[in-house]
């Protein structure tokens, strides 16, 4: 019976969750040009009313985009939340230039408009991204349609993939069994087939990155003619896997795998600035209102104190400059400070550990709230206009910091210091400086701009409920 179940959900799933794609991405495209049309047909100054023929509404359009979906890969099982996002944004930009050049092709193209591509462009971007989120919460709430795997190998590779699949708005996949590791090969390979004929599962991931080459060929050899999809973890621990490409060598049956370093290419920097700029600007319209009460809260608290101080942080390239932020502590914020530690020891070492506490006795009420909140850090917007600092990258350090870093630190000095980031995303003041050494090293040497969005949409998520700030 358990074979018989595991085999019709392997075998199901994956034709019902295509179908499944195949409707949420038709409804997807539909939806985006009926709110584009509304959109279009309400801008004021426009030339008559905008219409798009059936056939090429309900048909060629939709047609179009599905196939760039699936071209792009938007709906592969193993990429992260952000990789969905990027696939998603070039499956709708290669659609829209492909639809352009069919309707001039087809002598169509008075049914174009310039301003209906725009909008088009951004609520079809939106729409599919969102419907395909709807259907991976969905799926997973349920805990329906997940493929079935068979493991090898029960160590930490295993425990991560499980992990990953179920926290980064995958489809996921459903543990059907794991084999044990053990140092004898041919047993291991039989206990392999046993279970695959058990089971009738057609994934396997074997997940032993240590492996010795000729005992992984040997597995592949014999298990991939029995399975749909064959898996392995290389042994690639400590190398940024995430701007790293694959070359295959056909004729020497070899891989050759390169990575990329983004932020050493200009154009990249530049993007990064422009985003840098531009986010900023949108911004404005909330953070002046907002910046304007804080203010006089914080004259009210302390009078003839000022509202914004800076203190001189780390930037890139070693330099130091004025980080601003509100004040949130006392005028006499070092001397309490010092006081405090010298009559608390338990507080002294948390203080060598995080540089921050708990219960800091220098924070005023008015400091409780915008530090729980960060919008004490809302001034550092000007720090990114001026050029400083970065919406994203690793937190602004002081002097006494940088030797945390050890060898690391040229990586911290190779970008501009953010706001936030993979640090204030992954428990914040909850983790040690090692730990936040990690992340910094990490997301300079697998930095994209979509990396960066996504941090930033974790970084008001985690505001709003108030997670790991203090």
């Amino acid at each position: 019976m358990l074979k018989e179940k595991i085999y019709k959900m392997d075998y199901y799933s994956e034709k019902i969750l295509t179908v499944l794609l195949l409707i949420f991405e038709y409804i997807a495209i539909i939806v985006a040009e009926k709110i584009s049309l509304i959109i279009q047909n309400n801008i004021p100054y426009t030339a008559g009313k905008f219409y798009i023929p059936d056939i090429y509404f309900y048909l060629v359009i939709p047609a179009i985009y599905i196939f760039f979906v699936e071209h792009t890969k938007v709906n592969e099982r193993f990429i992260f939340f952000w990789e969905t996002m990027q696939r998603t944004f070039y499956a709708v930009l290669y659609s829209e230039i492909f639809c352009i050049i069919a309707l001039y092709v087809f002598k169509s193209s008075n049914y174009l408009s310039r301003s209906y591509i725009v909008i088009f462009f951004m609520i079809s971007f939106l729409s599919l991204y969102l419907f395909r989120q709807l259907l991976v919460k969905t799926c997973n709430r349920l805990n329906i349609l997940k493929t079935p795997v068979i493991f090898v190998g029960n160590g930490k590779a295993t425990e991560d993939i499980i992990y990953f699949t179920n926290h980064n708005n995958c489809f996921g996949i459903k543990v059907a069994d794991i084999v044990e590791e053990i140092e004898d090969i041919s047993q291991l390979r039989k206990n392999i087939i046993r279970k695959i004929e058990q089971l009738k599962v057609k994934t396997i991931i074997i997940a032993i990155p240590n492996l010795e080459k000729n005992k992984l060929l040997d597995l592949v050899e014999d298990i991939q003619p029995l399975v749909r999809n064959l898996m392995f973890v290389p042994n690639t621990v400590g190398i940024p896997v995430i701007n790293l490409e694959v070359k295959k060598i056909y004729e020497s049956n070899m891989l050759l795998l390169s990575i990329r370093n983004n932020l050493a290419k200009k154009t990249n920097r530049r993007i990064k600035r422009i985003f840098d700029i531009v986010f900023s600007l949108l911004t404005m319209v909330i953070i002046i209102p907002v910046s304007i009460i804080v203010m006089i809260l914080i004259m009210i608290e302390s009078p003839g104190a000022a509202p914004i101080f800076k203190h001189y942080r780390v930037g890139r390239g070693g330099t130091l400059f004025p980080c601003y932020k509100f004040r949130s502590m006392v005028p006499n914020a070092k001397e309490k400070l010092q006081e405090y530690l010298k009559n608390n020891p338990e507080a002294k070492i948390e203080w060598d550990k995080y540089f921050k506490l708990k219960n800091d006795p220098r924070i005023t009420k008015i400091g409780k709230i915008i530090r729980k909140t960060s919008i004490d850090e809302l001034p550092q917007f000007i720090n990114v206009l001026k050029g400083e600092m970065s919406w994203v990258g690793p937190r602004p350090i002081i002097k006494d910091e940088i030797h945390y870093y050890g060898k690391y630190i040229k990586d911290y000095y190779a970008v501009l210091p953010g706001i936030t980031g993979m640090w204030q995303v992954s428990g914040r003041s909850e983790i040690g400086y090692k730990d936040r050494v990690s992340l910094d090293v990490w997301y300079v040497r697998n930095w994209s701009i979509w990396i960066d969005i996504t941090l930033i949409l974790k970084t008001i998520k985690i505001v709003l409920f108030r997670k790991g700030a203090y």
